[in-house]
């Protein structure tokens, strides 16, 4: 059944996926003449002794891209120097000031980007005058001139696709030096991929349902130490470790402090210095989520102004720049439309881009570049910069665009419902057999079940601040088993709905695992009042 509704035609790929060892270039849409190009350039710089200089990001997939080319680099006979850019000294990617920063260790001979660079044509050029040779490696959106044509910057090697993630596409060249290392790093694959939101299905889904066993019996230092101070465990981790537990906190370092700690964290073998560096990684993440929640509050305010709008343009010169994507993305979740947080320098403005499905955000910001410093990203995040000045402008443009361009229907918030099924599915039987479908993300996200009928027995807040609510639930006039229901972050369910009262529900079947013993849950996703109260 979900595979029909998921449109899933080759059922053999989709459970046992190809370990991405065995995926080919031609199959992710990367070019084989380009990587041979790289290779080659790399066989000289190794041969000759080169300086190599990897340019990374610092969010969690520019970390990860970075770290696996580096370990292959290394496994190689290359020892290169990493580079992160520090996102309040230089901005996101390749930039004439970032460059500036990489120069003052002494020119390199070679310069590699991972997960940046593809719009990055001015600094290209500038390496192309210092007799600089460079390698690009990106999966951003390129820049295409007005026949539709793609503009590529000049590097020696060009390996780029927009199917994968930043990491990965580096894996790819770190395969072809040494495949041993590649292996190794299958771990990061999995959290790259999984942070930067990719579809999870064809090649994404094979670099997370085999980077997860990876990383569940990972021998990396930071990783274990990591795992065991958040209360993470190793063995059973998934998407939603992940998403919630590793990536922000990898995250958290590029947003506050420098993003080459967190680099360190992965690649480091000394238990000490590890140890340091995951209570650091820890410590900026609570700052983090504190920051957060209270600029949170001010953009929802402000947002409320833009409720009849297409999109939400917010600004602030109270907002940090290193969080202004997370509040991009929890107005999203708030009001299902595209939105944009600018954190306000002295002169400069910094914006990050949250889309929903059907909007593709780069494109539409890249319709008022004229009026932007840079801008790049994904059909669903984005990011620019732009003179404080120019704001009010930008803001007006974005908003008269969006009304023309973005159709009311992708605005209304939907929840897809899989099936409707009866209770009686709620089993462990039955979540043993989703349990194929897995693992969830981007395109591929947990199915979702309709309950009709079920009468709400027991009804109450639960948290340390009552923000959650716990329904137990029984189809109605029956004597099937009750069922238990939480949902995260709907406290005011507790008052919209009465015990006793009569609701269908949309939920995800969920396993519950306390003291050894299992038991089986709903998530749910929305509850509605029956239409018919028998």
């Amino acid at each position: 059944m979900l595979l029909e509704t998921r449109q899933i035609k080759d059922e053999n790929l989709f459970f046992s996926p190809k370990n991405p060892l065995e995926l080919g270039l031609e199959e992710v849409g990367i070019n084989a003449q380009q990587m041979a190009i790289a290779v080659k350039r790399l066989e000289q710089a190794r041969d000759e002794n080169e300086k190599v200089v990897i340019f990374g990001d610092y969010d969690a997939d520019g970390i990860c891209s970075t770290a696996i080319l580096w370990e292959a680099l290394r496994s190689f006979g290359i020892l290169a120097q990493p580079f992160i850019p520090d996102r309040q000294k230089h901005g996101y990617g390749l930039s004439e000031k970032s460059l500036t920063a990489v120069l003052e260790d002494g020119k390199p001979d070679l310069l590699i980007t991972v997960d940046n660079g593809i719009v990055a044509h001015q600094p290209f050029a500038l390496l192309t005058d210092l007799g600089i040779d460079a390698i690009l490696t990106d999966h951003h959106q390129p820049e295409v001139n007005v026949d539709g044509q793609v503009i590529f910057p000049p590097a020696v090697a060009i390996i780029h696709t927009t199917q994968l993630c930043g990491a990965t596409v580096a894996w790819f060249l770190a395969r072809q030096l040494s495949e041993k290392a590649a292996k190794a790093s299958l771990d990061l694959t999995a959290i790259a991929t999984v942070a930067d939101q990719m579809p999870l299905l064809n090649a994404n889904r094979s670099f997370v349902k085999h980077g997860l066993v990876a990383l569940q019996n990972s021998q990396r230092v930071g990783i274990q130490l990591l795992c065991a101070k958040a209360k993470i465990d190793q063995k059973t981790m998934h998407v939603g470790t992940i998403n919630y537990g590793i990536a922000p906190r990898i995250n958290a370092m590029g947003r506050l402090k420098h993003g080459l700690d967190a680099l360190r964290l992965l690649c480091i073998k000394n238990m000490q210095a590890a140890d340091k560096l995951v209570n650091e990684v820890i410590d900026t993440n609570v700052t983090r989520q504190e920051l957060t929640s209270e600029m949170i509050d001010h953009a929802i305010k402000q947002a409320a102004d833009w409720k009849d709008k297409h999109i939400i343009v917010v600004s602030s010169p109270d907002y940090h720049e290193g969080v202004v994507g997370l509040i991009a993305g929890k107005l999203v979740e708030a009001y299902s439309k595209p939105a944009i947080v600018i954190a306000e320098g002295e002169l400069v403005g910094k914006a990050s881009a949250r889309s929903v499905p059907g909007v593709n955000i780069i494109e539409l910001i890249r319709q008022v570049k004229d009026d932007l410093l840079e801008a790049g990203g994904h059909p669903l995040a984005a990011g620019f910069g732009v003179s404080v000045d120019k704001i009010t402008v930008v803001k007006q443009r974005l908003e008269e665009i969006a009304a023309t361009q973005i159709k009311t229907e992708l605005l209304v918030p939907s929840l897809e419902v899989d099936s409707l099924v009866g209770s009686g599915l709620v089993s462990l039987e039955s979540f043993e057999c989703l349990a194929d479908f897995a693992p969830y993300g981007q395109l591929n996200r947990e199915p979702i079940f309709g309950f009709t009928q079920m009468q709400i027995m027991t009804l109450q807040k639960i948290g340390q601040e009552g923000k959650h609510v716990k329904m137990q639930l029984q189809p109605f006039n029956t004597s099937q088993s009750i069922v238990t229901g939480l949902a995260w972050n709907k406290a005011k369910w507790s008052t919209e709905f009465l015990v006793g009262q009569i609701v269908d529900v949309a939920a995800v079947i969920e396993v519950n695992e306390w003291h050894h013993r299992k038991s089986v849950q709903l998530i749910l996703k929305d509850v509605v009042a029956a239409k018919q109260n028998m």
